[in-house]
């Protein structure tokens, strides 16, 4: 059993974990019940940290259901956590995510398209 990919992947949910606590504390303090801030608060508080945290747990799941690896597309992180106009910090979350065996399907001249792919290696 490869116990340091069991360890990072704990360690990637107790980082996700600890970001929803944050935003629920943050919804206390501002008197929104239940954390429910306005959608426009809640989108501009996504950091290039939260999206990467997102990715790693597409990745866990992916790697939990034995996929060998996970291709994602730049548009899509972008429609799933619901931002706005926020293509370039997704683009550099996925590629800080990458690691030496992980590859770029697509890419474009600037680097910062809703196109861009990259295959993540999940072994």
């Amino acid at each position: 059993m490869n116990y340091d990919s069991i360890i990072i992947e704990m360690l990637a949910r107790i980082q996700a974990l600890e970001e929803q606590v944050k935003v629920l504390s943050e919804g206390v303090h501002t008197g929104v019940p239940d954390g429910k801030a306005d959608n426009k608060e809640a989108k501009e508080r996504i950091s290039t940290a939260a999206i990467r945290e997102y990715i790693d747990r597409l990745k866990c799941e992916a790697r939990e259901r034995g996929q060998e690896f996970l291709t994602i597309k730049a548009n899509d992180i972008h429609k799933a956590l619901k931002m706005k106009s926020r293509m370039s910090m997704v683009c550099n979350a996925m590629r800080q995510c990458m690691e030496e065996e992980d590859e770029v399907l697509h890419d474009t001249p600037s680097g910062q398209s809703s196109t861009i792919e990259i295959r993540y290696h999940l072994s």
